[in-house]
């Protein structure tokens, strides 16, 4: 800035400011103080601005209880500080003041009340902190419930569970019903994080209440039951399910296909079947749909593998997806050499190798093999 004399500078507009404002001359006197700063501390104008702890002991002089945030004769446009003085907060400005010669003269400060601005700051970090805390939690709780998974008599089972979020919307589940059955299903939730992971939670003790409360065995009922229930919470997400019967008496699997469009495949050491079914997805936009069935006899050896869509959807640099075909071939190739285990760490690893960037999708696997 420059100015012939500070008696001929105008300080009109500055004095109507919200922001608090002084200026002190090349000594450190404060010689103008606007009307802000004067409802914020009275009777600064005539105090001596402190620079240094040492300031405050001298006794020449009287001193402001505001530190100034530029030194005398600072030459830089503007200096900028971080102040905070009682319970309020303050990002303030120092820029000098050159008279017509182009010498320092002085500095004027503003101080700009930045206090809701951190209160906010700092409650929204808080509540992140929450947030993560919680999901955290929900997290190890879903974990929980898929770890529980047992090795049910008749069949080896063995999972993998990959979410792309700190909560997923795939879940599967094995669940043992009366007469030697066994129901088992693999869901895939529209989206992520926490909203996903309730609707997981949901499908889980909605088919445990139907299957053991309502005593409903068939997998197309099921499906229709689930359906109903669903769409009594008035949500605008979907998800889809494949869900199957295995009847370890008569060796019948029977399955349904609710909207699954990663369709789960039977092998054994000669043959590769894909359960092909189709079937809507569980929406509150299909309330009355009608599901087909489809029957597997399964024999010793063989082997029933659920995914979903999150592995053959997995892109690479050329955004080319993994897809179905690489899926089956890893499988082929890799079926008679390793245990359901190691084959499902082995799919797990080739397609983490084809993947570029981040995961973007959740990726659940789950085999049953009958023993």
């Amino acid at each position: 800035m420059y100015m012939d004399k500070f008696t001929h500078w105008n300080f009109e507009l500055v004095d109507f400011m919200e922001d608090l404002v002084r200026v002190f001359d090349k000594t450190g006197l404060i010689v103008y103080t606007n009307s802000s700063m004067k409802k914020f501390l009275e009777n600064e104008e005539g105090k001596f601005c402190v620079f240094s702890d040492d300031d405050i002991h001298r006794n020449d002089q009287i001193f402001s209880s505001l530190k100034c945030v530029a030194p005398i004769g600072h030459k830089e446009d503007v200096k900028t500080e971080l102040l905070s003085v009682g319970e309020r907060d303050f990002f303030v400005k120092s820029s000098p003041i050159f008279d017509d010669k182009n010498e320092y003269w002085g500095s004027i400060e503003v101080f700009r009340d930045i206090t809701e601005e951190n209160k906010i700051q700092k409650d929204l970090v808080k509540y992140q902190e929450m947030v993560k805390n919680d999901m955290i939690t929900a997290s190890d709780i879903q974990k929980s419930l898929l770890s529980k998974l047992s090795h049910t008599d008749g069949l080896n089972l063995e999972y993998k569970y990959i979410s792309s979020a700190q909560l997923s919307g795939d879940f599967f589940d094995v669940i043992e019903l009366p007469n030697n059955k066994t129901c088992v299903y693999i869901a895939d939730v529209m989206g992520h994080g926490i909203s996903a992971s309730m609707i997981t939670m949901f499908i889980k003790f909605s088919v445990r209440m139907l299957v053991h409360g309502r005593k409903i065995g068939h997998p197309r009922e099921i499906l229709r039951a689930l359906s109903k229930e669903f769409s009594k919470l008035n949500l605008e997400m979907y998800f889809t399910i494949f869900l199957g019967i295995y009847n370890r008496e008569t060796c019948e699997f029977e399955y349904s296909n609710a909207g699954h469009n990663s369709i789960p495949i039977l092998f054994n050491k000669n043959k590769n079947v894909r359960l092909e079914l189709s079937g809507l997805p569980i929406s509150w936009l299909f309330q009355d749909s009608r599901y087909s069935v489809g029957k597997a006899k399964l024999c010793h050896g063989d082997c029933v593998l659920f995914y979903t869509d999150g592995l053959t959807e997995t892109k690479n640099k050329n955004r080319e997806e993994y897809g179905e075909e690489r899926f089956f071939n890893v499988v082929d190739k890799y079926k008679n050499s390793l245990s359901d285990k190691e084959l499902l760490d082995k799919l797990v690893e080739d397609v983490s190798e084809f993947r570029y960037g981040i995961q973007e999708d959740d990726i659940a696997l789950l085999s049953m093999r009958i023993l």
